[in-house]
């Protein structure tokens, strides 16, 4: 992983429609055909995550890192979201930035509100990218409940911790990846988790209209569940980053961008 602050990249604000003002990277040409792709963090994280990412993707698109409401410095919510909250959220950003239509890649919750957007708002998904996205029952989900709460109800962790997680731990990491956990707060995490848990992964997955692929990292802990994708929407694409686990845009963010270029690029407005 990259130091978090190095790489070029614009950041703002822009006020929404009933969802708060909301956070925000950006890099890439804006306008001139150009189309937008926009990357959606994981739970406690912030824009930073895709930081290694924006010099990669900025060739080719627009390219926005967005801050989920609750987390980063977007604005607190003022109540529990479900996934289709956060889709909606995401659609009043783009409204806010007049944005019709745009590629959208999430990881992890990202990836369940990637899945949510493109199966609620069609017209305006023009790809999405499932990165690192459970597929469990609410069921299974309570099985592992305990190992939930304790990842993110206690928002800052040990390099220890974090190393079990991702493959490189400097200090700049280290901090960052807790200023980020701890501004989102363990109350607001562990809401997330329950979002997705009570998400409707197999039926909204089976909604999706517009292209779409399926992106693990080899040694995740979502890619046992590959086949449940393919049996769900048989034919889907289904990907493989190398030496990274769930967090790909960290440990191999040139890799992981070459590969999300190359598919939003094919699967851009015909």
């Amino acid at each position: 992983m990259a130091n978090p602050q190095s790489a070029a990249f614009k950041e703002g604000f822009i006020q929404t429609n009933g969802h708060g003002r909301m956070h925000y990277h950006e890099a890439g040409p804006v306008g001139n055909g150009a189309e937008t792709l926009i990357l959606i963090h994981t739970n406690g994280g912030s824009a930073y995550q895709y930081a290694g990412t924006l010099a990669t993707l900025s060739k080719k698109f627009r390219v926005i890192a967005w801050e989920m409401p609750g987390h980063g410095d977007s604005d607190p919510l003022p109540r529990h979201y479900t996934i289709e909250d956060y889709c909606a959220a995401l659609a009043a950003f783009m409204d806010a930035l007049c944005i019709k239509a745009a590629h959208i890649s999430g990881c992890s919750c990202g990836g369940s509100i990637s899945v949510g957007f493109a199966s609620l708002y069609h017209t305006r998904t023009l790809s999405t990218v499932i990165v690192e996205t459970p597929m469990r029952t609410f069921d299974e989900w309570g099985a592992r409940w305990g190992n939930t709460e304790a990842n993110f109800g206690i928002p800052t962790q040990s390099a220890e911790e974090v190393q079990q997680r991702i493959n490189t731990v400097n200090d700049a990491v280290l901090a960052r990846w807790n200023i980020d956990r701890n501004k989102a707060g363990g109350k607001l995490m562990v809401s997330v988790m329950w979002a997705m848990r009570q998400f409707d992964t197999e039926g909204n997955v089976k909604n999706i209209r517009c292209p779409a692929i399926i992106l693990y990292g080899a040694k995740g802990p979502t890619i046992a569940m590959k086949d449940r994708y393919a049996r769900a929407v048989p034919g889907i694409a289904i990907k493989t980053v190398d030496n990274c686990g769930h967090f790909p845009m960290l440990d191999e963010p040139e890799a992981f961008a070459a590969t999300l270029a190359e598919f939003c690029s094919s699967s851009g407005r015909r």
